[in-house]
């Protein structure tokens, strides 16, 4: 049995193990990874099982002051009343991402050691990204304890995330060149005007939606004249927007698209998975997407925003009528809460700006 960098996780003929004192358990799996999952989740039953056991008081919620000192009480407890608490703020795929991250907490509250501890064997598995957003996550929670009777003064991760070197915002994606323009359309055009697929990269191309966006469309939401973004899911209040349709949405025949559809969602081929309307979406163009990713160029589908912000900025655009079409804030107060939305009929000069420059 050969110990790894990951305490609590052994190796043996190829095969890992979990180990705690005199208890063995074999996790049945040959990759790192899903044995540090695995085992992580076997420890946190374990405590929750320990925990019912030892005390039906502290099923209940709020979890009380007292039960957080004594050593029987698993994590689990508090991360259930957790997310019992908040579940409504979330999204399902955001949930199911918090949970995971939650997963790897120790059975018993970690201290700032444990926390340390804790991070290198994240680190031995994950990104620094993904340690971040697992910092984040964590952080969450020991403020929803802190501010809640649980005897938790302090944070233990705090200070603890990985310090990365940070590209400017503008450069943190790439814009497409003309040439990758002609690339998307090709790719476009190639599935037909009367496919979800060719209307979900135009209404990008044209309006600088998010996926997300696009896929919760009803027929209902394109009008002769605008589009109004207004799904379940957005991204914040500010991306509620109407937004004129594009001359060019138009003259490919949006409308005769729209009219056709006999479903209660225009992209109605992708089903919801996890409370994202953009999941198959979102698989079907990063299979088909033309650009090489390992290439510094590369660009992606929320490229396409990136390009229409370019553009909207290149030429002059105000601010106001950038974030209005975009679905941003101004970062200024006086728009952001006393300003009204910008007239939809003003927003025409703005929008009829993109693609103009394409050769």
């Amino acid at each position: 049995m050969i110990a790894t960098n990951i305490p609590y996780l052994y190796l043996r003929n190829t095969t890992y193990y979990y180990r705690n004192q005199s208890t063995w358990k074999s996790l049945k799996t040959k990759c790192k990874t899903e044995a540090f999952k695995l085992m992580c989740m076997h420890m946190s039953f374990s405590s929750s099982k320990l925990a019912s056991d030892s005390s039906a008081a502290v099923a209940s919620l709020p979890v009380k002051a007292e039960s957080i000192t004594n050593v029987a009480v698993a994590t689990r407890k508090l991360v259930n009343a957790y997310l019992q608490e908040n579940r409504s703020r979330w999204a399902q795929r955001e949930l199911s991402r918090i949970k995971a991250c939650l997963s790897f907490l120790p059975p018993k509250l970690p201290n700032k050691e444990e926390a340390i501890s804790l991070k290198k064997s994240i680190l031995e598995v994950k990104t620094p990204n993904t340690l971040n957003r697992y910092i984040k996550y964590f952080t969450a929670f020991y403020k929803w304890l802190m501010s809640n009777p649980h005897q938790i003064s302090s944070n233990p991760f705090e200070g603890l995330k990985v310090a990365l070197k940070k590209k400017p915002i503008a450069e943190q994606r790439n814009s497409y060149t003309v040439e990758q323009l002609k690339m998307l359309m090709a790719l476009a055009n190639k599935q037909g005007n009367k496919s979800c697929k060719y209307w979900l990269i135009l209404i990008a191309r044209y309006t600088g939606a998010r996926m997300n966006e696009i896929c919760q469309l009803k027929p209902s939401d394109i009008t002769t004249d605008s589009i109004h973004i207004r799904g379940e899911v957005l991204k914040s209040s500010n991306a509620r927007r109407t937004i004129p349709i594009h001359k060019e949405l138009i003259r490919l025949g949006i409308h005769t698209w729209v009219n056709s559809c006999q479903h209660e969602r225009l992209f109605h081929e992708w089903s919801i998975v996890k409370g994202s309307y953009s999941h198959g979406a979102s698989r079907w163009f990063s299979r088909n997407n033309p650009f090489d990713k390992s290439k510094p160029d590369y660009v992606d589908f929320h490229s396409i925003r990136h390009t229409v912000a370019t553009e909207l900025k290149s030429a002059g655009v105000q601010l106001q009528y950038t974030a209005q079409i975009l679905g941003h804030s101004t970062g200024s107060i006086t728009y952001d809460r006393y300003g009204k939305a910008v007239d939809v009929k003003a927003l025409i000069d703005a929008l009829n700006v993109i693609g103009k420059f394409e050769v």
